[in-house]
């Protein structure tokens, strides 16, 4: 994990290196990674059940009083006994209709569907960090779009002091100025207060201290425009091949179909055989190597064990993994019909991010000309300021705008190369 010290010493993060600290820290990653140790160890000991056991005991008796002889096994009286024995046993499931070899495989598809768990966790963590990261970055940029439009008006403000003292400007015009200048400081503080709040959001998927000091390296200019096009049919293709989604679910489906195998096979007889040595000894009847030595007993035996009622667990058992079949089936179909929603609604949302960008564009150049000429006109005396400030929030809200559908257009464009399978997690697993 990265302590709050290592990362004050980064003074910018990018994209992957947020990434990659999401990896490391994010609690639900941890997580997925502990649930996956679980699986391979839930595997493994599916794997030694097939081993057979070994128990060995060893006891010491003290009798004082009336007791038993342990060697003649009559009563006496005002007698102390010390005897003990031991014991080694070995058993082995020989016949369980296949339950064990079942509940193998049942344990290797629920291992490797966590295992696929977690790769969607850092895959759906990775969006988010980006989907935070785009915010943060907006939010930044905002903010110095906001201090730019206050500092436009703040011009005004003091070109139109000096005219208002001398009494060359109509007083409501000076006095709509001010007025704007307060409200493009409000929106500063706003903008500031955003941008806060969303590299807070960043910090929190990272699970790290927030730390106001880090700087966000910028991304490039932006999204290619002529892109590989691809369709709905063949991004959810693509998604179904590469993501970790979808093949959870279906080897969730698996371990379901493997559990009604177990439930089923114990309606079959077991067959298990055991093997043991023992011996004994009591005190004052001889040393205890030779007396362990002469009391050696050896046994081998089988175990056949056959349901024959069982309170009709084994029959409910058996239903209620035909439900988990069911209703694994049911998630593997849902899972599909919403993945094949979503990659089609995130072409559709790209097609318009980037449509949405390019009207952008032409509008803000339209609004800036505009506001040249407003300003111009404005500053002759031509208009009044209701006309001039139209013109400026025209065009500011124009910038703001266009600055919001750029990263717009980069976080769709990054989500569907999630879909797509190409984005890489910054991190060695």
């Amino acid at each position: 994990m990265t302590n709050h010290a290592s990362l004050a010493q980064e003074n910018t993060l990018t994209l992957e290196r947020c990434i990659q600290l999401a990896l490391e820290n994010n609690l639900d990653a941890q997580q997925g990674h502990i649930r996956t140790e679980v699986g391979r160890i839930n595997l493994r000991q599916s794997k030694q059940n097939l081993l057979p056991n070994l128990i060995g005991s060893l006891n010491h008796n003290f009798e004082i009083g009336r007791a038993i002889d342990p060697e003649t096994n009559q009563y006496l009286n005002n007698v102390t006994n010390r005897y003990g024995n031991q014991s080694l046993s070995s058993s082995v499931v020989l016949f369980d209709g296949l339950r064990m070899f079942r509940t193998i495989t049942q344990q290797a598809y629920a291992y490797r569907a966590t295992q696929f768990e977690e790769q969607n966790i850092k895959e759906q963590l990775a969006l988010g960090v980006t989907s935070a990261y785009i915010q943060a970055l907006t939010a930044r940029d905002m903010v110095a779009q906001a201090d730019s439009q206050a500092a436009v008006t703040h011009q005004h403000v003091q070109r139109n002091t000096l005219l208002h003292e001398q009494g060359a400007i109509a007083p409501g015009d000076f006095y709509d100025l001010k007025g704007q200048y307060a409200n493009d400081l409000n929106n500063v503080n706003q903008a500031r207060n955003d941008f806060q709040e969303a590299l807070v959001s960043l910090f929190r998927l990272l699970n790290l201290p927030y730390d106001a000091s880090v700087q966000l390296a910028p991304l490039s200019e932006l999204p290619l425009k002529n892109a590989p096009a691809v369709t709905g049919e063949q991004l959810f293709q693509h998604a179904v091949d590469r993501l970790s989604l979808i093949k959870a679910v279906d080897n969730r489906q698996q371990q379901a179909r493997l559990g009604l195998k177990v439930a089923r096979s114990y309606y079959f007889p077991s067959l298990s055989a055991g093997a043991g040595l023992s011996s004994s000894y009591i005190h004052g009847n001889g040393g205890y190597i030779d007396q362990i030595q002469d009391r050696i007993g050896k046994n081998l035996g089988f175990t056949l064990a056959i349901p024959i009622f069982n309170k009709w667990q084994a029959r409910n058992n058996v239903s209620l993994a035909k439900l988990d079949v069911l209703d694994a089936e049911n998630i593997a179909r849902t899972s599909r019909n919403e993945l094949q929603q979503t990659t089609n609604q995130a072409l559709f949302n790209l097609e318009a991010a980037r449509e949405r960008y390019k009207n952008l564009v032409e509008q803000t150049e339209n609004y800036a000309e505009s506001f040249r000429i407003a300003e111009v006109r404005f500053n002759a005396g031509a208009i009044n300021s209701v006309d001039f400030l139209i013109a400026k929030n025209k065009m500011d809200n124009a910038n703001a705008n266009l600055l919001i559908a750029r990263y717009q257009w980069h976080l769709q464009q990054r989500i569907v190369d999630y879909y797509n399978g190409e984005m890489v997690l910054s991190q060695e697993d």
